[in-house]
């Protein structure tokens, strides 16, 4: 990926391993390689490959299956919806480059609503049947198993009541029977990139669970535009939009949108960051929760 793929400016810092790096060189005959970036989970790399066309190598800092778990699910996609997949081990990801903006931009820009589209339609894409999914997906309910497990004296007081209400609401959705389907995990505006063929999602976490919660992490993007993440009206939208395109219901939508930005704070509260990004848009999207039939 191209510079977008790095959320919220982060820069290299540390180096991988000079042997996995090595051994990726080797593996997909690499050349000319130029550290990018570097992320929570991972190193990116812009490279080339034998054919002279760029790639991106991302080396994984805790190589836990990320990286075959990332690459068969890209796989399987085979580039519609999502960047083309190269290669992949346990420890590292090779995919296509790709140099366009983000969704974020036109969202920024006053076209918010052909960016709601936009992730719709991807969506859409992404979720057309297609035979032998991958094996090593994720199961959504153990995706959230650090959540349900989280204690709610991390949050700050005033904040425990929003952190009880999207537990109970993760509860009473995972104990209703739904379509269980190959998730992508991260499709947001930061990590949509225009490519020759159309808007592409960048790196998934791969899941498997109810196809609603493909849609929940757009509810908080773009990062830290408040007058649209955290905009009641903008929210209601978006559910409107996306529960018509893609026949979903709209009060599983909200509900897996509020529960992964409550997920989100745990996460951050468990790094030692702060929350306020969080708490701007969850309350709202509590709100609109409760409100929708």
């Amino acid at each position: 990926m191209g510079r977008a793929c790095v959320r919220r400016g982060l820069k290299i810092g540390t180096q991988p391993n000079e042997t996995i790096l090595n051994k990726a060189t080797i593996r997909w005959s690499l050349s000319k390689l130029a550290p990018v970036a570097e992320t929570p989970s991972y190193w990116i790399y812009r490279v080339q490959r034998e054919d002279n066309s760029r790639a991106a190598l991302r080396i994984f800092k805790s190589p836990d299956g990320i990286g075959e778990r990332a690459g068969r699910l890209l796989e399987w996609y085979r580039g519609d919806g999502a960047v083309r997949h190269y290669g992949s081990t346990p420890e590292c990801l090779l995919t296509e480059w790709v140099e366009g903006t983000t969704l974020s931009v036109p969202a920024k820009d006053g076209k918010d609503a052909q960016a709601m589209s936009a992730i719709a339609n991807l969506v859409g894409m992404l979720h057309v049947y297609r035979p032998d999914p991958p094996e090593n997906l994720i199961d959504l309910r153990e995706h959230f198993a650090d959540f349900f497990a989280a204690d709610v004296r991390f949050w700050p007081d005033t904040a425990r009541d929003l952190f009880a209400r999207s537990v109970g609401i993760a509860y009473s959705v995972f104990d209703k029977p739904h379509a269980q389907i190959p998730l992508h995990g991260n499709v947001y505006h930061d990590d949509v990139f225009l490519a020759e063929r159309g808007w592409i999602a960048g790196i998934p976490v791969g899941l498997l669970g109810d196809p609603a919660y493909d849609l929940a992490p757009s509810f908080m993007h773009p990062w830290g535009e408040v007058k649209l993440a955290a905009n009641p009206t903008r929210i209601n939208a978006m559910a409107d939009l996306y529960s018509e395109k893609l026949g979903l219901k709209r009060k599983r939508i909200l509900a897996f949108a509020a529960i992964h930005a409550a997920n989100s704070a745990c996460k951050a509260l468990a790094a030692g960051e702060s929350i306020n990004w969080q708490l701007a848009v969850l309350p709202n999207l509590l709100a609109v929760y409760d409100a929708a039939d």
